[in-house]
């Protein structure tokens, strides 16, 4: 038998499906790509030979039905989205609409109709919407999305939990909150990038980072993104349906920017004054995600600290330039 992950090749899905595959799972990663590219591949390792990439459309029920029954598959992590889309909202609402939510409720359907009994959902913090950034926020929070991604993803929560109240199907959401690490760059797909991506490029061309707002964010190193889905996915008996998955603190830029000084010296940052909110954070100020719940239920912890988080992506950056 095997997993089926849906953006199986995208930033965080070739983390989850990597980590599977280590693990000895059989995992297929059906995603609009298909094939992988070198970098995705050198990240898989050996675990390689253990991973299917298909090409797919999860808005396409007999395709998806017709790959779960061909392949064995008996559960499901189901990723691929329309991800966070910033100025180009007003181009992609309708997309991100379709794909998000029809998208979610086809996969879901296909699992239902092949006897799938685990499914586990990737939404986002953004359902959360803007939130005071000193309060940390649990996942019984109130949901008030204010973009169009986050009210997609808050949909598509509720298309899943409905397939569990309906059918013999359980599994558990999934919240991130930005991510960045190996594998975080710019394709057709994926044209909103982290503000990490940027200010690593900055250090190791030389650039000075000018900081035009000294906000903050939980952003979280990609591995432990994974990590915690990982262990949602596996664990037998969920005592509770949504997770969290972040590093659990908020970080403000100027910090990160300072530690990314300490790490690539010579590495240059300024404050602005009177600058505008960056377009990537724009109405999305929030806390940080409580990893209370995933800590006691699923053992997560993070393990990536941001110094370490910023030289292991500049590492991978160094090796596969962009």
């Amino acid at each position: 038998m095997s997993v089926l992950i849906t953006g199986g090749t995208g930033f965080v899905g070739i983390h989850v499906t990597a980590q599977l595959a280590a693990l000895g799972e059989a995992v297929v990663a059906l995603s609009a790509e298909g094939a992988l590219d070198g970098a995705s591949l050198d990240f898989l390792g050996r675990g390689r030979e253990r991973v299917t990439c298909l090409k797919g459309d999860v808005l396409d029920l007999d395709a998806v039905r017709a790959v779960m029954e061909r392949h064995g598959v008996d559960r499901v992590i189901h990723g691929a989205a329309v991800t966070a889309i910033g100025d180009l909202e007003p181009e992609a609402a309708r997309q991100a609409a379709v794909v998000n939510v029809g998208g979610t409720a086809t996969v879901l359907e296909a699992a239902r109709l092949t006897g799938v009994k685990r499914f586990v959902h990737l939404s986002s913090a953004s359902v959360y919407g803007a939130t005071d950034p000193a309060v940390p926020l649990e996942e019984d929070a109130t949901l008030v999305p204010r973009g169009i991604y986050g009210i997609t993803k808050r949909a598509a929560e509720d298309v899943v939990r409905r397939y569990f109240e309906l059918f013999p199907m359980e599994g558990a959401i999934l919240r991130l909150s930005a991510p960045y690490g190996p594998l975080e760059r710019p394709n057709p797909l994926r044209t909103v990038m982290s503000p990490v991506f940027h200010w690593c490029r900055a250090a190791l061309e030389g650039d000075e980072v000018e900081l035009a707002d000294d906000l903050v964010r939980d952003l979280t190193y990609v591995s432990d993104t994974a990590r915690c889905v990982v262990l949602a996915f596996l664990k037998a008996d969920l005592k509770r349906q949504v997770y969290n998955a972040s590093c659990g603190e908020n970080l403000r830029f100027s910090d990160i920017l300072a530690a990314l000084a300490r790490i690539r010296p010579g590495f240059r940052f300024r404050l602005k004054e009177g600058g505008a909110l960056s377009a990537f954070f724009r109405d999305s100020l929030r806390g940080p995600l409580s990893m209370k719940r995933a800590r006691e239920d699923l053992g997560f912890t993070p393990q990536f600290d941001i110094e370490t988080g910023l030289s292991r992506y500049l590492e991978w950056l160094e090796r596969h330039p962009i």
